[in-house]
């Protein structure tokens, strides 16, 4: 938002900032979905709220945008969701009012209301209500004339500018009309300077003038404000009933008194109204083309018709006005078709040569699809609720684009009475290149496309006026340099230079001096340089930076992530009258890593961070809304061959493994489209299935029948019922697949060993409230299905939390109700929170007392950490986040504290990341743009030792870089715990111990022991320096099993164990395997067997 100040008197205006004391703004949280305002007393519904405005004795809310419609949004913010909080009086405490609303859960930003103060606004008394006005940037343009010195909008030192009203009838005595209406001092018989006399609401002709003379000899008897043409016409235009109204309310768009304190006010401000009466009874208008030219006979420079019909007209008429008396003429484009929708036929007189034609806008800057449009229609302007004179010195609120015409000519008039030595074609060039486009111009209505069809844009009086005149400066580019990390991004606990660069508009005047001066009241910055100068001055059309000056800002360590607001007042110019514009500016404090984020697109599913081209550096990859697979690297770069398009939606979170055992990874996901594909790291397609359902939750990979190639599961939806599926990479069935379960299922199986006896089991959910078991062969085993009390949007999660060496199952349903499950189905416990688990259950040991605990949020607000053996959550826990989840909660060490912190998130873009004790980790929670739906991933994309949180939104992919060395505790990093997807805690268990003693003198890694080994196996390695330890197991086939660490290491003499689980959790088959150890430039190579 830019407010544009504009200073002509002698001296520099100082601006301070100001607020209301007796009123604030509050927003209202979105998930407060039944929200409602009672009007009457001042309350709501809401019990907290209400409770509140009592105790701070507040005398009423109300609503702060009373127009603004439910579609009428940024991003999540929602225009009718500002309220205002009233108060009978001024209160010293508000900014303590302000704060202490922002504790209740229904509030999500209360503020002060600034006092917002133009350098000029009219006292009319209904100017608030005249939104087109606004729109117009008439207050903008009234500023241009030294008000308050006693200039006035609309007067010239010579002469006046005259719009004749050609109409049904007029009601020019209305006292908001009467002193704007054209005076033909040539029929002043008596000379006394005046054809009127009369006080308040009563007014007539001078009665010395009448003498039934053509005093100037413009061929009309006594026309002392303009004309009447029926009955044989005479010269008063006043209407004789109540059926003509109409031109009583188009002259006051044109010319209504402005600043005297009554009424409305107009663009026009002061240009004179010349008044004709051109209809018998207010039904047509009978004598209109007589009336476009009686007006410009008698010297009007802008006719407007507010009227016509579809074809014919009169050229010759026009012409004539506008070539031989130089007049232009603005008329309404029409109000469309006979069934209330726009059309684009020919309509005339506005689609006649020399006629600007105009159509019309609403409140909000649109097209409401009712007005004609047309390649005839030369612009747009207002014409939706538009306040205005009316009959008997009334007011009321018009419709149509007999409206708009009449701003229109306002707006001209006015312009002239600027330029006043212009030519009629020059004014119209004028106000045709200075309009605003507006977003309608692109859209469609019922008669088809309206590219083309709404003119240049919508009226702006504002620029019409000062173009080339003013330079019109904003700032197009902002540039955060030597930042600490030298990323580009402003982070904690830095100073970084600010350089602007300031663009000025095409077609306004060339500026050969501006300072920039920038100033925050924001409490998590401090501003050490706050003036940039550019000496060179900026040419219309052009832009400038500068070379060496900046501005310099330092953020605070434990500063709040999120924008800053600041402003930037520009001043231009190096005498007076200045030029003045403040640019409301947020500098964004974030933690983006370089390159992000990737906006534009809407993300439900959850991304991914793995090396998926084993080059050797980690690729980011995610589904979106627009059907497509994106995948990106290091500083933003998108992956080769991506993005790959599928046919709908692509909210399946993807699985990444080698599904063919070529040594190649390979990408797979589901879609709306009915179809699971198979691609390749390069992006192209290696094998598609097609079932009648659609695919939602993320398929899990396993080898399910001993054959060392994964297979693939996944479940389905088509309506109430759905069947789960395993495949083989050629997209053929594994044997007993698909199970027809035939229940609804929205998220993805688990797949692990349940009952540890060497074969591979599927768990799932469905909406019709059951937990199934089944074994690789599509059996469901015995003691399942489970039932519960409510249907499962979560899905399930496996750990072997009782350390027996079998799987427990976890899941939570849409009730609150947590199951914890032995593997045969019976109860182990279970835990009600009372409302739906969402997102995804994860599984860590938290205050690393050896035992796992059950992480997750959901509708509560409340992000999880509960003991299933002592059935309490851990001591800070659970953490109310206050709003609803559909994250499941995360965990990595993000600090190398030797202990886990949580991510978790909130639907609205609110992101908490909290240390093991739930207290906050610096600088969160922190808002992300957009909405959050998915579970986030921890990994690190840049190879700098520190994690990146890689987050899904509804405005595009998030990117937030820790800056602190991170930890390799065990842990659940990614949705589903693993690339394969499996939801199976276990993967890569490690322990490692330092032994004591001197240090070692060279490299050495001893034989593992016991070999052969079930179910673990140790080695020993010695480091001699410092360096980069990565340990993998391999089988024979050369193929990465399991990654037991990779990390740098101290000096010293280490013990590592390797559980005999794959990357993913799971029990390896019998055989023979690989552990490679690599330290800096020494490789050790050993054969492991594994026996069960």
């Amino acid at each position: 938002m830019k407010k544009y100040i504009l200073t002509f008197t002698a001296t520099l205006n100082i601006l301070f900032a100001e607020f209301y004391t007796d009123r604030f703004l509050v927003y209202i949280n979105n998930s407060e979905t039944n929200f409602m305002l009672n009007e009457e007393i001042g309350r709501t519904n809401h019990k907290e709220l209400n409770q509140k405005l009592d105790d701070v004795s507040a005398l009423n809310i109300h609503q702060w945008l009373f127009n603004a419609r439910a579609t009428d949004r940024d991003g999540d913010i929602y225009l009718n969701r500002y309220y205002v909080v009233q108060f009978a009086e001024n209160r010293q405490d508000i900014e303590w009012l302000v704060k202490s609303f922002l504790e209740l859960s229904c509030i999500t930003q209360s503020e002060t209301m600034t006092i917002n103060r133009p350098t000029y606004v009219p006292n009319d008394t209904r100017w608030n209500q005249q939104y087109g006005l606004h729109i117009i940037e008439a207050d903008l343009a009234y500023d241009l004339w030294d008000i308050e010195g006693g200039e006035i909008p609309g007067q010239m030192s010579e002469g006046e500018i005259v719009v004749g009203v050609a109409d049904d009838a007029c009601d020019w005595d209305h006292p908001d009309l009467i002193q704007n209406i054209w005076q033909n001092l040539g029929e002043d018989a008596d000379g006394d300077g005046t054809v009127l006399e009369g006080q308040g609401n009563s007014w007539d002709f001078d009665p010395q003038d009448i003498n039934g003379i053509d005093d100037d000899g413009d061929g009309y008897v006594d026309n002392f404000i303009g004309w009447d043409f029926t009955g044989g016409g005479d010269n008063d235009p006043i209407y004789p009933s109540s059926s003509l109204s109409h031109g009583t309310s188009v002259a006051g768009c044109v010319s209504s008194m402005t600043n005297n304190s009554t009424g409305v006010a107009s663009v026009g401000w002061s240009v004179k109204i010349m008044p004709f009466r051109c209809s018998d009874s207010g039904q047509y208008i009978d004598y209109g083309y007589n009336g476009i030219l009686a007006a410009a006979q008698m010297g009007a420079n802008v006719i407007n018709c507010s009227w016509g019909g579809f074809g014919g007209g009169n050229q010759s008429v026009i012409n004539t006005a506008y070539n031989t008396y130089g007049c232009i003429v603005v008329a309404s484009a029409g109000n469309g078709g006979s069934d209330g929708n726009t059309n684009f036929d020919f309509h005339s007189p506005s689609g006649l040569t020399n006629v600007l034609s105009v159509t019309a806008t609403g409140p909000n800057d649109n097209f409401g699809c009712w007005a004609t449009g047309g390649e005839t229609v030369d612009l747009s302007a207002p014409g939706e609720n538009i306040w205005t004179t009316n009959l008997g010195g009334g007011y009321g609120s018009a419709w149509g684009t007999s409206f708009s015409s009449p701003i229109t000519a306002g707006a001209a008039a006015l312009v002239w009475s600027r330029f006043p030595s212009m030519t009629n074609a020059q004014v119209e060039e004028r106000i045709l290149t200075n309009t605003d486009y507006f977003s309608d111009m692109d859209g469609e209505c019922q008669a088809g496309s309206l590219e083309g069809m709404l003119g240049t844009g919508r009226l702006n009086v504002y620029k019409a006026l000062s173009a080339g005149v003013f330079p019109s400066l904003d700032i197009s580019e902002v540039n955060y340099l030597n930042d600490s990390d030298q990323d580009g991004v402003f982070n904690p606990g830095e100073s970084v230079k600010i350089k602007l660069v300031i663009a000025n508009e095409e077609g306004w005047a060339d500026t050969d001096y501006v300072v920039a001066t920038m100033t925050s009241d924001d409490e998590r910055i401090t501003i050490i340089d706050s003036v940039i100068t550019f000496p060179n001055g900026i040419p219309s059309g052009g832009s400038s930076f500068t070379l060496v000056d900046h501005f310099l800002v330092y953020a605070f360590e434990d500063a709040q992530l999120g924008d800053i607001p600041c402003l930037v007042q520009i001043q231009a110019g190096t005498e007076e009258p200045f030029y003045n514009i403040e640019v409301e500016l947020d500098i964004s404090l974030s933690l983006n890593q370089y390159g992000f984020p990737v906006d534009e697109v809407q993300i439900k599913s959850s991304p991914l961070i793995t090396d998926v081209d084993n080059n050797g550096l980690n690729e980011i990859f995610y589904g979106a809304d627009d059907g497509k697979v994106y995948g990106y690297m290091l500083a933003g770069y998108p992956q080769a061959g991506f993005p790959f398009e599928a046919e709908d939606n692509v909210r399946s979170s993807i699985a990444i493994g080698d599904v063919d055992s070529d040594g190649n990874n390979e990408l797979v996901f589901g879609s709306y489209d009915n179809r699971l594909y198979i691609i390749s790291a390069l992006g192209q397609q290696e094998a598609v299935y097609w079932q009648p359902g659609i695919i939602e939750g993320p398929p899990a990979l396993r080898d399910l029948d001993g054959d060392g190639d994964l297979e693939i599961i996944f479940t389905t939806q088509n309506g109430s019922s759905g069947d789960l599926f395993a495949i083989h990479h050629n997209g053929e069935d594994v044997a007993g697949f698909p199970a027809e379960i035939d229940e609804k299922m929205r998220v993805g199986p688990a797949v692990g060993d349940l009952d540890d006896d060497g074969v591979v089991d599927i768990v799932i959910v469905t909406w019709d409230d059951n937990i199934y078991a089944l074994d690789a062969f599509g059996n469901i085993k015995s003691g399942f299905p489970v039932t519960s009390t409510n249907r499962f949007n979560c899905a399930p999660t496996l750990a072997d939390l009782d350390g027996n060496g079998t799987l427990e199952i976890i899941a939570g349903n849409d009730s609150g109700l947590l199951h914890v499950l032995f593997h045969d189905g019976s109860e182990m416990v279970t835990f009600d929170t009372g409302d739906d688990i969402r997102g995804g259950i994860s599984v860590s040991d938290l205050n690393n007392d050896g035992s796992l605990e059950i992480l997750f949020s959901g509708y509560d607000d409340m992000v999880h950490v509960w003991n299933p053996f002592s059935e309490e959550e851990l001591e800070g826990w659970p953490i109310d986040m206050g709003s609803n989840s559909l994250t499941g909660p995360i965990t990595a060490d993000l600090d190398n504290d030797g202990d886990l912190e949580v991510i978790a998130a909130i639907k609205s873009g609110t992101v908490y990341v909290l240390h093991h004790d739930g207290s906050p980790f610096s600088g969160f929670p922190a808002n992300l743009p957009g909405t959050i739906e998915s579970t986030p991933a921890i990994g690190d994309l840049d190879e700098d030792n520190n994690y990146e949180l890689i987050f899904g939104t509804t405005q595009g992919l998030q990117v937030l870089d820790i800056k602190s060395d991170k930890g390799d505790l065990e842990s659940w990093k990614m949705h589903r715990s693993n690339a394969y997807r499996t939801g199976t805690y276990g993967a890569s268990f490690l322990s490692i111990n330092q032994n004591n003693g001197s240090l070692p003198k060279e490299f050495k890694v001893s034989s593992n022991y016991p070999n052969p080994f079930n179910p673990s196996t140790k080695i020993d390695v010695e480091i001699a320096k410092r360096s980069h330890l990565d340990i993998s197991v391999f089988d024979l086939n050369g193929r990465l099993i399991s990654n037991i660490y990779n990390n740098n290491q101290l000096p010293g003499v280490y013990t590592f164990t390797w559980s005999g689980k794959d990357k993913t959790g799971q029990p390896v088959s019998s055989g023979v395997y690989f552990i490679q150890v690599k330290s800096g430039s020494n490789l050790h190579n050993q054969k492991v067997a594994f026996m069960k």
